[in-house]
């Protein structure tokens, strides 16, 4: 670079982030070993699926165009690279072809750094290994975001497509904008002749400040003027429903249906800069997918019986089956999965409670709580599910314990059987609240996790795996909490524990080989076959684990506990970046192989042969298992396992 004014490089590469973070000995050898090139518009530079020309781009002027090419051989913009920017990390460190095309939107000036260079400052210096690392994650979010990704990146028989997955629908594209609103001394016949002139079915109060303060409904002025027999002339805020539920333009509309199935709501305020810039409904998802998950929710609440119940799977599954064909991410597509189950399991427990006092078995005799444990304690349930329950009852002396056993079983066996009529399997090593083992006292689980925690044996870690993801969802919930700060107290004290569980959580390792290709089943059943949970999403769920028992958190879903985990500075909020869109990656491509299996009438399961996939497909996973494997480095390294 002879030609170029030397500290003019040395200058610009100070402000772009990772070379900021190296010495001026090292920045000078760089700059001695680095080249400059001219590229012109439209000028293509790097092709995906070929292999990388050896060189770090670094942006010093112009713009490049970042893009994918789908199935139809449309392109794609992933992203726009400018000044102190630089594109072709991943494929020059990783040695794979190239995941991403990149043009010459404007004439480019770069500078080329060797990979010798790049790979040597890697090794040598944390800071900048930390930022290269996260290049997987930043490369993943570019694409979710990418407004331009209309297109399908899977197979045409594969029927989610993978563009639901990676952008999905935002609340500002569903919403019905031009908000309806009033003031809070507006009186409700007022109100209804405004909703009535513009045929809509609620209108937003606004406070003094101007932003909105509740929210009035067609069901509002049923119920509360003309069911109460008000006057016409009362206010709004005196009927309004207040605090407004609120949510943000730019969140994906699958949040907002989470969001009004949890809390049965029928409409939800858009807010931006705290004023009302939209409405969405129960409606616009009838529209959208057929049905509404909020509705479904009050028909399971409405069940009057155990058999009306089982009745409504068929309706519950086609709900479920169309959301998730349609939704922006993972999470809260598998969210809402474990809501609607939940609701169903409480119903059951409600249902039966009923009947058995209708029978003569009377009431329960003392408080008790249902523990879901495993996915579902984890609200982490999918298609292929099965049971994992307990039941806590307070303590009772010893005298009366039998009798009272013997309700909650009778109560447990009831609900389990129901369970599995409605499709939910029972557990097929019985961890279920109708076996005698896991229908106790509340003293008697305390015991049991004490005895696990003091004696890790092969045993009870397998019992920690399943147990310590326990959460109470029907019932006296505080029994539930108390047992969980008792065990975080036992098991945050206890460093062989921790330890012996980390090991444990060692133990199922991605598939992956030294030279990164996949390892599948040699024989079998599923031979060529990978197992995308117990290879891939199991060992981020038992690190998960492990780090927040050892420090005391409370929450039992994987991504919850990591970001509680990231809080207290335990791993870094880029690898947490990185973890979360592994993770994410892994279920959508488990959860799309179990639809489409489901379509065709296949019994689901967890394998996958990642000659189905196509290339792109097989390299995200791929660079998924290596941030999973890395997780696991960090969790060995933490607890000293190969000591």
């Amino acid at each position: 670079m002879s030609d170029y004014p030397l500290p003019q490089v040395l200058d610009f590469l100070k402000k772009v982030a990772p070379f900021n973070t190296l010495g001026p000995d090292v920045l000078q050898d760089i700059v001695s070993r680095a080249e400059i090139a001219f590229y012109p518009r439209g000028e293509m530079l790097i092709r995906m699926g070929e292999k990388s020309g050896g060189h770090l781009f670094v942006i010093q002027t112009g713009c490049a165009r970042v893009t994918i090419t789908d199935e139809s051989n449309e392109e794609i913009l992933v992203d726009m690279r400018g000044e102190g920017e630089f594109f072709g990390a991943l494929s020059l460190l990783k040695g794979h072809e190239a995941l991403f095309n990149v043009c010459v939107e404007e004439d480019l000036i770069v500078f080329l750094i060797p990979r010798d260079v790049i790979k040597s400052i890697l090794n040598a210096n944390d800071a900048f290994k930390r930022y290269f690392d996260s290049a997987l994650a930043r490369n993943f979010k570019a694409v979710r975001e990418s407004a331009d990704h209309k297109r399908s990146l899977y197979t045409p028989e594969n029927k989610l497509d993978i563009d639901m997955f990676l952008t999905g629908k935002r609340v500002s594209e569903l919403m019905a904008g031009d908000v309806l609103t009033c003031g809070l001394k507006t009186t409700a016949q007022q109100a209804a002749r405004k909703m009535k002139q513009r045929r809509v079915g609620s209108i937003v109060v606004t406070g003094d400040t101007g932003g909105p303060a509740g929210i009035v409904t067609d069901a509002d002025l049923r119920s509360k003027i003309i069911a109460d027999g008000l006057s016409l002339q009362t206010p709004v805020h005196e009927i309004m429903s207040a605090p407004v539920c609120t949510i943000s333009p730019r969140a994906y509309t699958f949040d907002a249906l989470l969001e009004m199935s949890r809390f049965r709501l029928s409409h939800l305020v858009v807010i931006e800069n705290e004023r009302a810039v939209g409405i969405i409904c129960e409606q616009d998802f009838q529209i959208e997918i057929g049905s509404s998950p909020v509705g479904m929710i009050d028909d399971i609440d409405k069940s009057t019986s155990v058999n009306s119940l089982v009745g409504l799977r068929p309706k519950i599954d086609r709900v479920l089956e169309m959301a998730m064909r349609r939704s922006g991410s993972v999470r809260p597509m598998v969210a809402l999965f474990a809501e609607l189950n939940e609701r169903v399991a409480k119903r059951f427990i409600h249902l039966n409670e009923r009947e058995m006092a209708d029978e003569g078995h009377g009431y329960p005799p003392v408080p008790y709580c249902w523990l879901a444990m495993g996915s579902e304690g984890r609200q982490e349930q999918t298609l292929l599910t099965d049971q994992d329950n307990a039941l806590l009852y307070q303590d009772v002396p010893d005298g009366e314990d039998d009798q009272v056993k013997d309700w909650f079983l009778r109560l447990s066996r009831r609900v389990v059987d129901a369970l599995d009529r409605y499709g939910i399997p029972r557990c097929t090593g019985g961890i279920m609240a109708g076996n005698p083992q896991w229908c106790m006292r509340a003293g008697d689980w305390e015991k049991i996790f004490t005895g696990w925690i003091s004696d890790p044996t092969p045993f009870a870690l397998r019992m920690a795996t399943i147990f310590f993801d326990f959460r109470g969802i029907a019932g006296q919930l505080e029994d539930a909490a108390g047992l969980r700060m008792k065990l975080n107290g036992m098991t945050s004290g206890s460093k062989y524990f921790i330890r012996q569980l980390a090991k444990n959580a060692l133990i199922n390792k991605p598939p992956l080989g030294f030279i990164r290709q996949f390892v599948v089943e040699k024989s079998g059943e599923h031979e060529n076959e990978l197992n995308l949970k117990l290879k891939g999403l199991t060992p981020v769920v038992d690190a998960a684990r492990v780090l927040a028992l050892e420090s005391g958190i409370t929450t039992t879903n994987t991504m919850e506990r990591l970001e509680a985990i990231a809080d207290k500075g335990i791993i870094e909020p880029g690898f947490l970046s990185e973890v979360d869109d592994a993770y994410d990656f892994i279920n959508f491509i488990r959860i799309s192989h179990h639809l489409r299996s489901r379509s065709r009438g296949d019994f689901m399961n967890n394998f996958i042969d990642p000659a189905l996939l196509n290339n792109l497909q097989r390299k995200w996973l791929k660079e998924s298992f290596a941030i999973v494997s890395r997780l696991q480095e960090k969790l060995s390294i933490r607890y000293q396992t190969k000591v």
